[in-house]
Order: structure tokens, then C-alpha cells, then sequence
């Protein structure tokens, strides 16, 4: 893991395909806590062996259910619960890393 120091950035888009009610826009000034984070991102199969080796279940797994970015999603998808502040992500029953949302369907 990688420590990533206190400090601030911008944060943000004024491109107008920007959502700013999922605080994509407007461009502002964000000041981040120190914090860890893996240095490389990890693939499913790694994650399969960590989950085999012990026991992990994620939220998803556990509630049975995920959200998922809409635009992923037929146009025929029923209608399910919505995030309020951000329609795009759809709830979708059996949705987790294992099942991706088009194995929904």
C-alpha cells in the first residue's frame, strides 16, 4: 500500500456532460485526510482467491442485491429503486462482483 499525504485538489468538470448532482461539476477545491491505497488495482480472480481464502463477503453478497449504473442496463429493464440524489444507479437483485449486471437480465 501507498500513503497518500493530506492536501487539496480540484475537484470537478464544467464540461456540460457533467452531473453536478453527483458532484461531477461545478470545479472546486477539495481538501482529502491522509489516507492508504493499494498501489495496483486487483483483479477478480485475485479477489476470488482472497475471498475463497477467507471467507469475505462483500455488502452485495451479503444483502443479496447491488446498484448499478443504468446505462448498463437494457432499455427494458423493469423499473427498480433509484439512489434519490442520482436516478443512473439502479438497484438490481443478485448484482455483485461475482454477477455482472447483464448476467441479470
Amino acid at each position: 500500500m501507498v500513503a497518500v499525504p493530506a492536501g487539496q485538489f480540484l475537484m470537478g468538470s464544467q464540461d456540460a456532460l457533467a452531473y453536478p448532482a453527483d458532484g461531477e461539476g461545478p470545479v472546486r477545491t477539495v481538501h482529502v485526510a491522509p489516507f492508504w491505497i493499494d498501489a495496483c488495482a486487483v483483479s477478480n480472480e485475485q479477489f476470488a482467491r482472497f475471498a475463497a481464502d477467507t471467507g469475505y463477503r462483500t455488502s452485495a453478497e451479503r444483502i443479496g442485491w447491488s446498484f448499478v449504473f443504468a446505462g448498463r442496463l437494457p432499455d427494458d429493464f423493469p423499473p427498480t429503486r433509484a439512489v434519490a440524489a442520482a436516478p443512473w444507479w439502479r438497484q438490481v437483485e443478485g448484482a455483485d462482483w461475482r454477477h455482472r449486471a447483464l448476467d441479470m437480465t
